[in-house]
């Protein structure tokens, strides 16, 4: 019986070492373990977390680009908003003197800027202007910009420069200003036209009625035409408009279309 019980002791105490030594090595690796993850982390925390994305990114195949700065007009238009809210747009066309806030009447007739400058005052010189029709954002097949032919050089006056192939190859753009965009338009016809209201002679947004006005304006004699210019009835198409001094039944119009924006 005490052999028995010896025995039974002995079994017992050879379970007791062999538990107590598995648990060693466990509590041995499950410290390494621990130790491991908290260096992992300390190495996460370090870590650079634009660095971390770059990575990431180009584990992905893909190339991290670095964020554009907004757009910021060159135009103070908080500054003429004081003055005229109804300016929404500049007009500048290197070369020439045209350097203008372009405006839009919301709720006078739409020739109300004709013979208004943008302080309010009525007569000439008037100001730089569009219709009601066309959309402020430039967005619309034609949009058709309006000014004065002065005498003295100013408004759309030097808009007659362009009879002169020298000058009209060589001053070939425009850029429209806006507050959250820049259009830049290239030319490709000055001409003589009749004095039609272009805006209800032609619907613009009629792919015939487009085109039409586009051959009307390449297949002009009085003037000059850029063919090497790609216009078509997808293009967007700027024409400013000026009288003709001894022709009254006339307008000159220089006619652009749109090639870069930049917002």
């Amino acid at each position: 019986m005490k052999k028995s019980v010896k025995i039974i002791a002995a079994v017992i105490a050879a379970l007791v070492i062999a538990a107590a030594a598995a648990a060693g090595v466990i509590l041995f690796f499950g410290a390494g373990q621990n130790e491991q993850a908290a260096q992992s982390v300390q190495k996460q925390e370090e870590a650079d977390p634009i660095e971390a994305e770059e990575e990431y990114q180009e584990l992905q195949g893909q190339v991290v680009e670095e964020k554009e700065d907004p757009y910021e007009s060159v135009i103070d238009f908080e500054a003429l908003w004081e003055i005229n809210p109804d300016v929404y747009a500049w007009i500048q066309i290197p070369g020439t003197n045209i350097d203008y806030p372009i405006l839009q009447s919301v709720v006078e007739a739409d020739e109300y800027y004709l013979n208004t400058t943008i302080d309010g005052k009525t007569g000439y010189p008037g100001s730089i202007y569009t219709e009601k029709y066309n959309a402020t954002d430039f967005s619309d097949p034609v949009t058709v910009v309006y000014g004065h032919n002065m005498k003295e050089g100013t408004m759309f006056s030097d808009l007659h420069n362009y009879t002169d192939r020298a000058f009209f190859d060589q001053n070939a753009y425009i850029y429209i200003y806006l507050p959250d965009r820049t259009l830049k338009y290239q030319i490709f016809a000055a001409v003589a036209f009749d004095d039609r209201y272009l805006l209800g002679n032609y619907n613009f947004r009629d792919p015939a009625d487009f085109q039409t006005y586009l051959d009307e304006l390449r297949s002009s004699i009085d003037g000059n035409v850029n063919n090497e210019v790609q216009v078509t009835q997808d293009s967007t198409i700027l024409t400013l408009s000026t009288c003709i001094g001894e022709y009254p039944d006339q307008r000159w119009l220089v006619n652009a279309t749109l090639v870069e924006v930049e917002e």
